[in-house]
């Protein structure tokens, strides 16, 4: 599938991105928020939290992660070329190979329909994803910190506010506000991000779902990648 799910249909998206944005705060939303508040479904990942720690430590332990250059090259070189991702679940797809690597996490998000994508992220030492902003307003995202460094602990910046993950620890973001990463420790930065429907008034969620369904098809395509399998492009 040509293009990047980031980057296409920029017309229409940058309207439903003021409307949505719009409708809940404009620029008075706080860059950062509880993720117990507004992603309750956050405490059944967090109830699981030994098992999908245990899960995702055996994946990278195991097996050399896609860097992000590899699955959506016009957005890796604004963001970073050298993020490192696996998709679970992309786009309301499965990963085929998340029912072996990580199926703790696997069978929860299946019970969450507001759950669009769930992703290990990895920022080996030294790398850092320049600052910029997401794509969609549509989402909001949930980290919670899988392998934190102690020394020199990486950290984000969400516009004039600032996170610094810990192993088990949790925060949502909102990715359309300038945000940074850096990783200046000597180890590699792991976090679970789970990406989901952001709340709005009824008529503007369902405006919401439509138009990310319409981007399902993306699903099964950015998973291949990341997988690092053959990808059919009949476009």
């Amino acid at each position: 599938m040509k293009g990047s799910i980031s980057k296409n249909n920029a017309f229409l998206r940058t309207l439903l991105n003021k409307l949505f944005l719009f409708s809940v705060g404009g620029n008075r939303r706080p860059p950062l928020l509880s993720a117990h508040k507004v992603f309750p479904e956050s405490l059944k990942i967090e109830t699981h939290f030994a098992d999908i720690h245990r899960e995702i430590s055996a994946l990278i332990n195991e097996r050399e992660l896609t860097r992000y250059k590899e699955i959506d090259p016009v957005r890796a070189a604004e963001v970073s070329e050298n993020w490192k991702l696996y998709y679970a679940w992309f786009m309301w797809e499965e990963n085929p190979r998340a029912q072996l690597d990580c199926p703790t996490l696997l069978k929860l998000v299946r019970q969450m329909p507001n759950v669009i994508n769930a992703t290990v992220a990895v920022l080996e030492p030294r790398v850092t994803l320049a600052a910029h902003e997401g794509p969609y307003a549509g989402i909001l995202r949930y980290h919670i910190g899988i392998k934190i460094p102690q020394k020199n602990s990486p950290y984000i910046r969400v516009m004039n506010e600032y996170h610094t993950w810990q192993t088990g620890q949790s925060i949502v973001l909102d990715d359309c506000y300038e945000h940074e990463v850096y990783n200046e420790a000597d180890e590699s930065r792991v976090i679970l991000m789970i990406d989901f429907m952001r709340p709005m008034i009824a008529p503007l969620h369902y405006l919401n779902l439509l138009c990310l369904k319409m981007k399902k098809r993306w699903g099964a395509t950015m998973i291949d990648k990341a997988n690092k399998k053959p990808v059919a492009d009949p476009l």
